[in-house]
């Protein structure tokens, strides 16, 4: 029997995608190609509704036979929660990313091996799904025996407000070595992650765009020790360079950096990415957004989602400059492999 794990994301502004549907509709998706009429469980996670439902399909005499089952509830998001577009701190109540990982995990016990796709259909950004657009802000309030409000450092651990994934989910402070060994114990081997959101960040957008045409620029074979002299960086461009760089540029009016170091500034980006991470954890192959693209809805019948064609030239560079590969179903994913460094 093989598993899949879909996870649906709020509807947010400015583009509130049916995310719920891109999920049902990926369940039409393998039900129709599974030829061998093996039985599948896949496990809808919606975020938004607060509803864990879980549909099987078999095939009893080879006639296909569905069931659908509410496994687990928790409440739903609602406009109240939200501070303007920002999702509000003290609702434990909502689905959170880790219970995403604990539906994942639970294979692993009692189902390893079977687990075929952990998929988020939601928003995101670089550092991942966005679910409902939490913040991490890093610290934990709480009324001391005086009564008086102290906020403690919570370093690695996750923040208990949040309930977006992070890159961190998966360090020791916050999945262990058992819970971390059954998350991997999930997968089958031919398992696969999957991010269907955004990786969009203007300044690697905007960077990647003015490095693909300097006129000293090549598709592929440009030696790293190249110097390239660029004068269009704003200051936002050049703050963001130096934050992903060990030795910072100092002025953007004259922006003076080999093709190298051009690389390492992507290259730190990919590696500090979730798909990267979730790669790494699972010990499987992720696909995801690029750093500096965007995804967007399918056309036609039974959408899912895609990344933006135009970005083109960007899918280029990962290809000849990283060895990046990309979906099989030519949606313009990158593959994030878990041996990437």
């Amino acid at each position: 029997m093989k598993h899949f794990v879909l996870v649906a994301g709020c509807k947010l502004p400015p583009k509130q995608l049916p995310f719920r549907s891109y999920c049902e509709n990926r369940i039409r998706q393998h039900v129709a190609a599974n030829k061998a009429k093996e039985d599948l469980v896949f496990q809808i996670l919606d975020v938004e509704r607060g509803e864990v439902v879980v549909r099987t399909f078999t095939y009893p005499g080879g006639t296909r036979t569905e069931s659908v089952a509410a496994v687990r509830s928790f409440e739903p998001v609602t406009r109240a929660h939200y501070n303007g577009r920002v999702f509000g701190e003290g609702h434990p109540g909502v689905m959170s990313a880790t219970d995403i990982y604990a539906a994942v995990r639970n294979i692993g016990i009692r189902a390893p091996g079977t687990l075929m796709e952990l998929s988020f259909f939601s928003h995101g950004y670089a550092n991942g799904p966005v679910l409902v657009n939490s913040v991490d802000d890093g610290q934990l309030e709480r009324l001391n025996p005086r009564g008086q409000l102290e906020a403690e450092p919570l370093g690695m651990r996750r923040d208990p407000d949040d309930r977006d994934p992070r890159t961190k989910d998966f360090h020791e402070a916050n999945m262990g070595s058992e819970e971390l060994a059954a998350f991997r114990a999930a997968y089958h081997p031919d398992g696969i992650n999957w991010s269907w959101g955004c990786a969009f960040t203007h300044d690697a957008n905007e960077i990647l765009h003015h490095l693909e045409y300097h006129p000293d620029y090549r598709s592929s074979g440009l030696p790293d020790g190249k110097v390239l002299v660029f004068r269009n960086f704003t200051p936002a461009n050049l703050a963001h360079l130096n934050a992903f760089l060990n030795v910072p540029v100092p002025d953007h009016r004259k922006v003076e950096i080999t093709f190298g170091e051009l690389k390492l500034y992507i290259r730190n980006q990919i590696v500090a990415s979730y798909g990267h991470a979730l790669a790494v954890a699972s010990g499987r192959r992720t696909f995801g957004a690029l750093v500096g693209t965007y995804a967007e809805p399918d056309q036609g019948p039974r959408p899912l989602m895609h990344v933006n064609p135009n970005f083109s030239r960007h899918f280029t560079f990962y290809r000849n400059y990283f060895g990046f590969t990309f979906d099989p179903e030519r949606r313009r994913y990158g593959l994030y492999d878990p041996a990437f460094t």
